[in-house]
């Protein structure tokens, strides 16, 4: 029977040091899961001191690009085409000969009219002699005098249409492919043969809204100066000239509220073609002491702007942020910082306000990497 009991006890003993072993061990393993969250709160991000310096204010446009100069070429004189001397496309020079237009018609007249010009000016000439000698009254040398004008705006108007019956280039140009061909009749004043541009320089028009004119004036002493003009093709390529201002309307348009702008570009190489699509930048003076923050540095919540500010103790604070331009891989910040701050560039995504971070500083050079990183617990 003691031997029973001792037995039984032993088994109690057993027990009681298992489960208190047990308990030590959850005990323990709370204590963890208490201890993991405070090893967890500093969150590896990396972070940069926000840039401070004079900035050029770099503009974006949209604009489609116009021949310097194009012309409808219409026919001058009625009748039948009779010659055409070049292909849709070609590059014509000034004063070639484009078009012939039957010219028999013209050709008689103007005989006629160099016949009449020629008696009545013959006319003219003896009835002054006669009026000279008291010969002839006043009234009909005014008569012959008068004869003799008209039929020299005769002869000057069959001149004229004699001439053109050959259809010149008015300048160095490149000619459409619509055109009419020859055994076309064709009429005076309304009939379009061709159409002629010239593509050496090229121009494009853009809108600047008021409230990027009213910024511009007041980067340049109130003159609305762009500077430094470049284009840059619908494929993402820059275009090699650069270019300049030649004309800006007279007034802010009030159904968009912008103002029209003109530019012209150099094409010695023709690459340039009228109706292509183009984004132009223009520089728009200096903004001193801008302040300067990574596009990746946004957090955009409830369509406003914020930035991960670091503090002295390490911790983060949302601040909101208005932004301008952009330069570059950069935004200028035009109001919300002050410009000595130190912000986190990446690593937002798992931060909140008042978050703890680990810095890895980077400067603007480290800004061209495409790695990022992921919140890492320290």
């Amino acid at each position: 029977m003691m031997s029973f009991i001792r037995s039984r006890r032993a088994k109690v003993a057993l027990a009681t040091a298992a489960i208190a072993t047990m308990l030590f061990a959850v005990s323990g393993c709370g204590q963890k899961q208490q201890q993991a969250p405070q090893g967890a709160q500093a969150t590896l991000v990396k972070s940069m001191k926000v840039i401070k310096r004079d900035t050029p204010l770099v503009y974006e446009y949209t604009g489609f690009i116009e021949a310097n100069r194009e012309m409808e070429l219409r026919a001058q004189v009625t009748g039948q085409i009779t010659g055409k001397f070049f292909k849709g496309g070609d590059r014509v020079s000034s004063g070639q000969v484009l078009y012939t237009i039957d010219s028999r018609t013209y050709e008689a007249n103007l005989i006629n009219a160099k016949a009449t010009y020629e008696m009545a000016a013959a006319d003219a000439e003896r009835y002054t002699t006669l009026y000279n000698q008291n010969a002839i009254s006043k009234q009909v040398l005014d008569k012959a005098v008068t004869a003799r004008e008209q039929a020299r705006a005769a002869l000057l108007n069959a001149q004229t249409n004699m001439s053109e019956t050959s259809v010149r280039a008015p300048f160095d140009g490149r000619i459409d492919t619509a055109s009419v061909e020859v055994g076309n009749y064709v009429t005076q004043g309304q009939t379009v043969l061709t159409k002629i541009s010239d593509t050496n320089p090229v121009n494009t028009k853009f809108s600047v809204s008021e409230p990027e004119y009213l910024a511009i004036t007041a980067a340049n002493d109130g003159k609305a100066a762009l500077d430094d003009l470049h284009l840059v093709l619908s494929d993402g390529t820059a275009y090699e000239g650069t270019g300049r201002i030649i004309e800006v309307n007279r007034g802010i348009s009030n159904n968009t509220g912008t103002i029209t702008v003109k530019a012209q570009f150099d094409n010695p190489n023709r690459r340039l073609l009228p109706g292509m699509f183009t984004h132009i930048k223009a520089v728009g003076g200096i903004k001193k002491d801008a302040i300067l923050i990574p596009q990746r540095s946004i957090v955009e919540m409830l369509y406003k702007k914020f930035v991960f500010v670091v503090g002295p103790d390490k911790k983060v604070k949302m601040t909101e942020v208005t932004t301008g331009n952009i330069v570059d891989r950069l935004f200028i910040v035009e109001s919300g910082l002050k410009g000595d701050e130190t912000i986190v560039v990446e690593g937002t995504a798992k931060l909140r306000n008042d978050a703890t971070v680990k810095e890895q500083v980077i400067t603007e050079k480290d800004l061209d990497t495409t790695d990022k990183i992921e919140g890492k617990a320290k």
